[in-house]
Formats: C-alpha cells, structure tokens, sequence
C-alpha cells in the first residue's frame, strides 16, 4: 500500500483484466463451483468490461502485437505441480464444471425458495407475533447434504481448485477454453428479465447491504463451533451452505429471487461501476466467504508458514529499497518518468520470476495467512517473521472491508506493527500526508502524459504505471514526513470515523481515485492512434 487513502487500494475498474485473470480472481475467492447465488458481484462487472473492451486487454499485455493475440497453435497440453492435462481435459472439466454448477445453482435457489416459504407460512400461521429463529450453520448443511449435489469435476482428476487456476491461466490465449470458462464466470441466467427490471439501482445496494449482514451472522455462527467441527467441512461445503443460509433471508425478508439480482446488477452496470457503497459491500461479501471457506481448512505446518513470511519478508525489504533508491534518483533528476518506468518494469519481471521459482512455497490469501497467524501467533519466530514479512498492512485493509476477520473470533493482539509512530499521528497530520500524496501522484501523472507526448511509440502497462506513480508519491510523503507507507496506512485506519467526516480528506481521496482511473484508462487506450480520454 503507497498511499494514505483506502480507495486506491482497491480493484480498479479500469484496469485491463483478461476473462482467465477474472477467473483466476473468482476462483481465489469463491472456489469453481457454489449455487452462484451470493455473487462477487464487482468480479461480474469486471468481466462485462473485459469481454466488452478486447482493445484495453490487447494494450496492456505485456508485449502488445498488432497482430490478432489468439495463437494460430493450440497447446496441447500443460502442466502444474507435476500433473499435466491434455487440452481435451481441460476443457472436459470446464464443460462438466458449467454444467455441474447449473445444477447447483437450481436445486440450492429452489430450496432456499422452499424453506423460506415454509418459515413464511408458519410465521403466519402464528399470527406473526413469534419471531422464528434462522437456521443454523449445521442445519443448513444437514439440509444441503441432503440435496446429494453431483460431486466436483476436479476431484476426479485430483486437482486443487489453486492448480486449475494455473493450468487455466496458461490457455487465456485460447479462444474455446476462454469462450467455456467464461460460461463459468457469467452463467445463464436463471430469473426472471422483468424482475430484474423492476429492481433499481437503490435496491441492489440496499440488497448487498442485507446480504453482507447476513454473510455477518453466517459467518460469526460458524467461527463459534469447535476448531474439529469446523474443519470437518470441505470448502464448497462451506460455500454452499452460506449461500443457502443468505438466499432464504433474502427471499423470506426481501421477497427477492436471487438469481434476479445478478440481471439486475449488468443492467445497472454503468450506475454501479463506480459506486463506493456498492463496491465496499461487495467486497465484503467477497472477504467473509473467503475467511469462511479458510476457518474449514487445515492450517499449512508451520516450517512452511515461516518459509513463506521469510520470502515475503525478502521481497518487502527488496521491494522498499528500490523504490526508495529510484525516487531519489528521479529527485536528483539522474533518470526522468521514462527511465523510472523502465527501471519499475524490470524490477516488476524480476518479482514475478522469482515468484515463479518459490512454486514449491504454500499460495495462501489474505484470510489464509491471518488464520495461520492465530495458529502460531504465540510462537517467537513466528511473532518476529511476521512482523519483518509486512503482512499487517495488507491484512488491515481486509479488516477494514470485514470486521470479522481476526482470524477465528479471536480477539488476541495484533502484530508489535501496531505499537509503531503510526500511533502518534494525528489526525490532520493525514491529511496533509494525503493531500500531498495527491500532489505528488498528479504531478507524476503529468510528467508520463508529458513523456508519451515526447515519446508515443513507448508502452505503459497498467499495473506497472500505476504502481510507480503510487510509490514514487509515497516515497515523496516519507521522505517530507519521515513517516512509511505502513505507518500512514495504521493512522489512517485509526482515525477512520474522524477522516470519513474529513472534507479535506475526501476530496484528497476522491481526487486521488480520479488520477488513478485517469492512468488505467491512459494505459489502456490504443496509444499509437495518441487519442486521449
């Protein structure tokens, strides 16, 4: 995180995304499978925009081509982990994944149909004076267990949701593979167009609203069983259950069919896309349905959790140094913006090879590392790796987005990151930092305009443009304030309800997300024609 403000921290919209990268990110979150009823609906968006804007993709890959990206060759075959599947595989396993999710989806919407009408008509039968308790974790499981769902496709091929990410990932060039797994990401849908017209723009957010208060109690229900209970579950159980769970409060309390909201949020898109409450609810549901599915896991052992913090940690300190070392020397004026974004696009391949080495290390998200964390916590190598690995940071943001997040209902204390001079700034102190923060990002901005201008044969990617602006800016405010990026991002969280009533500092903000989005949408227009939005 390089800046004060939350927003920028969040999924840009106008960042260019491919169907199998949006996949990948659904995948992470919600598993292959599900009924499909509590959507990401953001991720939904996103692949309306890709699928829409093959122009944004095409730009910002890494080596554009004004040749067509599809491969006259198709690869026949990939490996991941050591297990290799024919292409016919692959896509037998996406085909039968649509299809299995198809059915999913029907029986567990009309179960959650069904118990709310029976929950409805003996409310009624009641005079409607007794308030009827909401069904269980354990019941709702019991009642989906007895649905007999078909079983995963991957199981059959003992594959990890993780691995078929990866093995999807290396045919995102491959228009059948890309045409069916998008199939997976925006499934027919089931409900009903003229319901779906009759719900608003207003009614969706108050609609995600309801769902992440009820995601909220879900969840909490869950943390609250035994550690054996609740690890005896599989994670699309867990999945499953909770949308069944949230499904028939939405129906029984909203008299919403939940297959009409996800019609409902495409045809609102534009309204939507740039919705603050819409995007924070979202993202909520999106970060309890990953910390539930992660309490049902087995903890990775912890030789390999300190394995992964001490490469993290390594990557942290890298990662610091150099952008520390390049904002001085653009300071100095010894390299200008285009030198910079050389420099930080090599550093950014250097990254991802080395990512690519450490395959071996355990893929854990946000949620999966903060409950390894309560695992070991208690553990010195663990305390001290921890804090070295700049893992808190990020994990503040989840808990920004979902108050449920420490880890298994625990409520022990965080990491010593939290004793830092974060503590003691003030809260116009941030505010300055994030007014200048935007100062900072904007004058950079100009000077990548600038050198377009000067040079419109070079290539900005994206993620690399924006992540150099960002950090340049950070450095900047460090250097002005001697205060890190960490330390900013702690005080900004802890004087959250001062801020939020801020002026200052929602206009700081607000501009600072418009100079992002103004950056993806400059990297992702075709340069050549040196059009400008």
């Amino acid at each position: 995180p390089y800046c004060v403000g939350r927003l920028c921290c969040e999924p840009l919209l106008g960042m260019a995304e491919t169907e199998a990268s949006i996949l990948s990110e659904k995948c992470r979150r919600f598993g292959l499978l599900g009924a499909g009823l509590v959507q990401d609906s953001m991720l939904t968006l996103r692949l309306a925009e890709a699928a829409q804007n093959p122009s944004v993709v095409e730009a910002a890959a890494p080596e554009p081509c004004p040749a067509p990206s599809r491969p006259a060759v198709l690869k026949p075959s990939a490996t991941v982990n050591g297990k290799t599947l024919s292409r016919d595989q692959i896509l037998e396993i996406l085909a039968e994944t649509v299809r299995v999710q198809g059915i999913v989806q029907q029986e567990v919407s009309a179960l959650a149909r069904k118990l709310a009408q029976e929950r409805g008509e003996k409310k009624s039968k009641s005079g409607g004076k007794k308030k009827r308790k909401p069904l269980s974790f354990l019941e709702g499981h019991k009642r989906i267990l007895e649905l007999d769902l078909p079983k995963e496709p991957l199981e059959d091929y003992g594959l990890t949701e993780q691995s078929f990410q990866k093995l999807l990932l290396q045919y995102e060039e491959d228009e059948e593979v890309m045409a069916i797994a998008q199939q997976l990401l925006h499934p027919a849908g089931k409900g009903d167009p003229e319901r779906a017209a009759s719900i608003n723009m207003e009614k969706i957010i108050e609609i995600h609203k309801f769902m992440v208060n009820e995601m909220q109690k879900v969840l909490q229900d869950f943390l609250e069983l035994p550690q054996d209970v609740r690890r005896s579950f599989t994670g699309k159980g867990c999945e499953t259950t909770a949308e069944l769970l949230v499904s028939i409060s939405v129906e029984e309390n909203l008299s919403i069919h939940c297959e009409d909201i996800e019609q409902a949020v495409i045809r609102c898109e534009s309204a939507l896309e740039g919705h603050p409450e819409f995007a924070h609810y979202t993202e909520q549901l999106s970060n309890m349905m990953q910390h539930l599915i992660g309490a049902a896991q087995p903890r990775v052992q912890k030789a390999e959790f300190v394995q992964l913090l001490r490469h993290m940690a390594d990557s942290t300190k890298k990662a610091k140094a150099f952008a520390k070392k390049l904002y001085e020397d653009y300071r100095s004026k010894t390299c200008n913006i285009g030198d910079a974004y050389r420099r930080f696009d090599e550093f950014t391949a250097e990254v991802a090879e080395a990512a690519q080495q450490n395959e071996d290390l355990p893929d854990l998200s946000p949620v999966e590392l903060q409950l390894c964390h309560d695992e070991y916590r208690d553990d010195e190598e663990v305390r001290c790796i921890w804090e070295q690995s700049g893992v808190e940071t990020s994990l503040m943001m989840q808990d920004s987005m979902n108050p449920m997040f420490s880890g298994s209902g625990s409520s022990g204390p965080k990491s010593p990151v939290s004793d830092g001079k974060g503590n003691k700034l003030k809260c116009s102190e941030v505010v300055e930092m994030q007014e200048l923060m935007v100062d900072e990002m904007k004058r950079m901005t100009e000077q990548v305009m600038l050198c377009h201008r000067d040079d419109p044969g070079r290539t900005w990617k994206a993620e690399v443009t924006i992540q150099m602006v960002q950090a340049l800016a950070s450095a900047a405010v460090e250097r002005r304030y001697g205060t890190s990026a960490e330390e900013m991002t702690l005080a900004g969280f802890q004087h959250a309800q001062m801020l939020q009533r801020n002026e200052r500092f929602a206009r700081a903000s607000e501009k600072q997300q418009e100079i992002l989005m103004m950056l993806a949408r400059f990297c992702g227009q075709d340069i050549s024609s040196g059009s400008r939005e």
